[in-house]
């Protein structure tokens, strides 16, 4: 029965095992060397460091079956008041069903070192508490107490799992740099498991034996767990988070899937998918394809009121796509599997993206309209990795329609989205199009560049000691959709970048065309800052500091893709009315850089009537920017950044 269990692995050796310097991997225990530590010589700007982290997964038994063990123990040294919020801990946990993995045994310890002497403050688990942050997700979540800087502290706690498909995963990397990081699995052979390992070439160690343990009886076996253990040393943190889709695509990592569930009594079940069993799964799953046919069938009666059947196929779907919207609220929540029946969705008129899209693809099909859904996932969650059909890749669906020979991708979740566009989380590489008639990947992307546009109008006051700035800001494509939400739902905030935190409460922005979708969005405002002088000189800045005052690119080198998620175009324009009794003593020299991957156009003009015209814009040719060309972009930035901000100076005539 052991030759059935194939744990396959991507690195295999047999390497001793080391401990990491002279720290202590033991829970409740310290070394004086932790005290000492100031900071980390590898990174000595780090705020703070994982002295170790340490986890290990088995299985035990009981009556109704096995279920998954997780222990998890780990040690930081906070250098910095930045890295307090190092000790502020969540520990997701995995919910469905009202069935929920438990959390037990959780203990925690803050360590300074005070006048000669170690003081211990333990964490108190009643100051724990639950906050779900998806559907199926919620995080335990507390923090450590009495820390500051020079603390250590250590954590340690157990998760029991009934779910079997959730082995945990191992992140060894972090945000900040991780000395010595382990993670044992110990396998049963009634379970097979797949990994992936991302973001290093090879384990530092590693080694695999059979435990040296009693055997267990099984059925008609006696087994013993094949123990497998993974370490990694001196981990740089990762620090360049700056246009990516997420962190968890790059760290270096572990994932875990089930494959294949072994019988006692012989035989095997396979659980992991082809990519074409996958997809007949979801067809004949009664959250996804028959949720789908449910929603055709019932969209009878709406698409009757509608009378739409004598439109043309793209006239429909902007009408069924503008009713969804309209009609049915988005819960924040994400799946691929609908979360009620057609019935209690009708009903209610909220859902998850699933409950919303599926239910539109099958109101797209009643109306004549080719459509099938499409299965992908969020830019936060993760890009999908076509090589292995694994299920927890994906946790979000959309809609693809063929109308006139053309493929269109909608999202019915995002009521500011204009036809045909897909929110900005959605946009993620490629998705799945769940079909009958064979596997096809369709590209995530946004055809059009969207754009942010400045307009100002600059005029001093008659004694020259205040500006007064009228600006109309104008956005398009998905930028336009950001600014809608923002508008809508966060006015006030908005109100604070556009204006500053101490604008009175008078000032006030104001919006055309917030909704006609199909429109830029147009925003107005205006207000008064004090003259900036040196001297007796004036100082304006043309472009009223927003635009970019640092380049986001700040790594040396980068080893993954710059992705700005769609294309993006930025225009500022201002007109400075020159002060009474002054005259220009100091301008930015003009600028043009236009090639295959940016364009770059900084321009000034001294007009009559005491004027000056000053247009500046800078437009990234592509979504996405391959590894070879981040020093380039990151000199491109540079530009921006240094001539964008460059500032006009008057002096008295």
């Amino acid at each position: 029965m052991k030759k059935q269990l194939i744990f396959i692995l991507f690195y295999i050796g047999s390497i001793q095992l080391t401990v990491a310097q002279n720290f202590i991997h033991e829970f409740g225990k310290f070394s004086s060397e932790e005290f000492q530590l100031q900071r980390y010589d590898k990174d000595p700007a780090a705020e703070a460091v994982v002295i170790y982290d340490i986890g290990e997964s088995h299985f035990e038994r009981d009556d109704s079956g096995f279920y998954i063990v997780f222990n998890h123990k780990m040690k930081i040294k906070i250098f910095t008041k930045a890295g307090l919020k190092w000790a502020e801990i969540s520990i997701p946990f995995y919910e469905e069903n009202r069935k929920y993995e438990q959390i037990s045994e959780l203990k925690g310890n803050t360590y300074n070192f005070e006048n000669g002497q170690v003081r211990k403050s333990s964490l108190d688990p009643k100051n724990a508490y639950d906050e779900k942050f998806s559907e199926h997700w919620q995080n335990k979540k507390f923090a450590m107490p009495d820390v500051k800087e020079g603390s250590v502290i250590e954590v340690s706690y157990q998760i029991k799992s009934p779910y079997l498909f959730n082995l945990r995963g191992w992140e060894f990397q972090s945000r900040i740099p991780v000395i010595y990081s382990e993670y044992t699995t110990k396998m049963i052979p009634f379970y097979t498991y797949r990994y992936l390992f991302q973001g290093a070439e090879k384990f530092d160690d590693f080694k695999n034996y059979e435990a040296n343990s009693p055997s267990s009886p099984f059925g008609s076996i006696d087994y013993k767990d094949m123990v497998y253990v993974f370490v990694m040393k001196d981990l740089p943190a990762f620090k360049d988070e700056s246009f990516i889709t997420s962190i968890d695509d790059y760290i270096i990592k572990l994932d875990f899937q089930l494959s294949v569930i072994n019988s006692p009594y012989g035989g095997a079940q396979e659980v992991m998918s082809t990519w074409p069993k996958l997809s007949k799964e979801l067809i004949d799953n009664t959250s996804f394809g028959k949720y789908q046919n449910a929603s055709e069938k019932k969209s009878s009666e709406i698409i009757d009121t509608m009378q739409i059947l004598t439109k043309t196929p793209i006239e429909r779907a902007k009408s069924i796509e503008r009713l969804m919207k309209s009609n049915f609220n988005w819960n924040g929540n994400n799946d691929k599997f609908a979360s009620k029946s057609v019935k209690e969705f009708l009903a209610s008129k909220t859902g998850n993206c699933a409950d919303i899209n599926l239910f539109m693809a099958g109101m797209l099909n009643k109306a004549g309209i080719e459509a099938y859904p499409v299965i992908l996932s969020t830019r936060n969650h993760g890009q999908i990795k076509i090589d292995y059909p694994f299920h927890h890749f994906f946790n979000y669906v959309i809609v693809m329609a063929k109308i006139d020979s053309l493929y269109i991708l909608l999202d019915a979740t995002e009521p500011f989205c204009n036809f045909a566009e897909i929110p900005s989380r959605s946009i993620n590489n490629q998705g799945l199009i769940i079909q009958k008639k064979g596997i096809e990947w369709v590209k995530l992307k946004s055809k059009s560049v969207s754009g942010i546009s400045y307009k100002f109008d600059l005029q001093t006051n008659q004694d020259n000691d205040s500006l007064t700035q009228n600006c109309k800001l104008v956005t398009s494509g998905l930028e336009a959709i950001n600014y809608r939400n923002k508008y809508t739902t966060s006015y006030k905030e908005l109100k604070a970048d556009l204006l500053g935190t101490n604008s009175p409460a008078s000032d006030s922005i104001s919006a055309v065309d917030l909704y006609q979708y199909e429109k830029p969005l147009e925003i107005d405002f205006s207000n008064k800052i004090p003259i900036e002088t040196i001297e007796d000189k004036i100082v304006i800045s043309p472009f009223c500091n927003f635009t970019i005052t640092e380049n986001p690119l700040k790594q040396p080198v980068r080893n993954y893709p710059v992705d700005f998620t769609y294309r993006k175009s930025y225009m500022f324009q201002s007109t400075i009315q020159i002060p009474s009794g002054y005259k220009l003593f100091v301008k930015p020299d003009n600028v043009t850089i236009n090639n295959d991957r940016i364009k770059i156009i900084f321009l000034t003009d001294v007009q009559k009537e005491n004027s000056i015209f000053i247009i500046g814009s800078y437009e990234f040719k592509k979504d996405v920017y391959d590894v070879s060309e981040y020093v380039d972009l990151k000199k491109y930035f540079n530009t921006i950044v240094g001539k964008f901000n460059e500032k006009f100076v008057f002096v008295k005539i």
